[in-house]
């Protein structure tokens, strides 16, 4: 299957693909798929609703509400957290997000804390390698049952899940740009961890970042044109378009 393709069934069509990045054979995180959106479109406003059931440990659900405003659709966006139905907080993001593009919620613990955490993925919707471009939002769950929220620009023709390196329980997140470097373009894949309510940057840990040769074909591995030692000049301190709110 061409990148354009996948690009073209991100949200529609589950994925085979043949090839393996170096980072996709350490184990991943177990994710719980909710995709029950309730979508009231008006003149004026987007929201989207949907329950998790037993979502805390003492059992009780969760409600996630997402609203854009048509007059500043990139801009002041909400995300509304609830508990019956009483609200337990609230985040602002620079983000529209789309009724034809709505994305599932993923559910799992993913900093290895014992707790639940959200990850939402929010289009774009350009063209191309543009239609790649996604906001990813994570409500990383506190233990007063509060949410910290991180969110960044990345590339994705799918979830890219995040993988266990080191086998600590704090799975890495991973993060694709596309650069030029010498007359070539590379995916540059950088790692990071949820560490005292922000992202860490652990690519010394891991021997990254690494890049992967943009070509017209399907292609996995590690470039041979350019040095490891030259990778880490390419290293990203924190995702772009980084944001964290408490």
């Amino acid at each position: 299957m061409t990148k354009a393709l996948k690009i073209t069934f991100f949200f529609l069509l589950p994925l085979i693909v043949s090839g393996q990045y170096a980072f996709e054979k350490y184990p991943a995180v177990k994710f719980k798929a909710y995709n029950n959106w309730k979508i009231n479109d008006t003149k004026d406003k987007v929201e989207f609703s949907q329950t998790i059931s037993s979502f805390y440990k003492n059992g009780e659900s969760l409600t996630i509400q997402l609203t854009s405003f048509k007059e500043h659709w990139f801009e002041n966006s909400i995300i509304k957290v609830s508990k019956k139905d009483v609200e337990i907080k609230q985040f602002k993001e620079n983000m529209g997000f789309n009724p034809i593009a709505i994305d599932t919620i993923r559910v799992a613990d993913i900093n290895g804390d014992g707790l639940k955490d959200l990850k939402i993925i929010a289009p774009y919707m350009g063209n191309g390698t543009a239609s790649m471009n996604v906001k990813v939002i994570y409500l990383f769950q506190q233990a007063n049952q509060g949410f910290i929220k991180i969110s960044f620009d990345d590339k994705q023709y799918e979830n890219r899940i995040e993988r266990d390196l080191n086998g600590d329980g704090n799975y890495e997140i991973i993060t694709m740009q596309l650069l030029s470097y010498q007359n070539h373009s590379y995916w540059n894949f950088n790692l990071f961890n949820f560490v005292s309510g922000k992202l860490v940057n652990v690519n010394e840990k891991h021997n990254y970042p690494i890049l992967v040769q943009f070509l017209e074909k399907e292609n996995y591995k590690i470039t041979g044109k350019i040095s490891r030692k030259k990778m880490k000049s390419f290293a990203l301190k924190l995702p772009e378009a980084y944001d964290v709110k408490k």
